[in-house]
């Protein structure tokens, strides 16, 4: 096995780990399949792109939506999505600092990160179910500000980004 193939079985024996952990917690919003995985796979991207450690902490009752502290001490959460049309957030839930928004590749197995936005601003934003029962503040995907402002906030760039 080589070091992508077991990190890539780390990654999902995590994220199988994470779904049965919240599985029937109030918290828990698995709005499709391998939800735990292509979100963890989100997180994974944002790491190696900054150098920040994924965090692995068992929460049962969630992460309450932060996914990193970094050094500059903003909380960031990495929404991940199959079709990232739109940065969502369910109304109602805390805000971290800063939202991410990716979209994961069956197909390749592969993230693309895809723009950022402060948390503030995503708070007054408009407010839409999408045929799931759940209003989210959202902005457009093309709305977003481009990685490369985030990362030079954030520094320590590890990886180039993305085409």
């Amino acid at each position: 096995m080589t070091d992508d193939e077991l990190f890539q079985e780390i990654i999902k024996q995590e994220a199988l780990d994470r779904h049965n952990a919240h599985r029937g917690h109030a918290s828990s919003r698995p709005l499709s399949e391998n939800y735990e995985y292509i979100g963890l796979r989100g997180e994974v991207e944002f790491a190696k792109l900054t150098g920040q450690m994924v965090d692995l902490t068992r929460r049962l009752r969630g992460d309450k939506g932060i996914d990193f502290i970094v050094p500059m001490m903003f909380t960031i959460d990495v929404k991940t999505a199959r079709r990232a049309f739109n940065l969502i957030h369910e109304e109602g839930k805390p805000f971290a600092d800063i939202y991410i928004l990716a979209q994961y590749d069956d197909e390749l197995d592969f993230v693309s990160l895809i723009g950022w936005e402060w948390g503030h601003i995503l708070k007054k934003a408009p407010v839409q179910d999408f045929g799931y029962g759940i209003n989210n503040h959202y902005i457009a995907a093309e709305e977003l500000r481009p990685m490369e402002t985030l990362i030079k906030r954030v520094g320590n760039l590890n990886a180039k980004l993305h085409d």
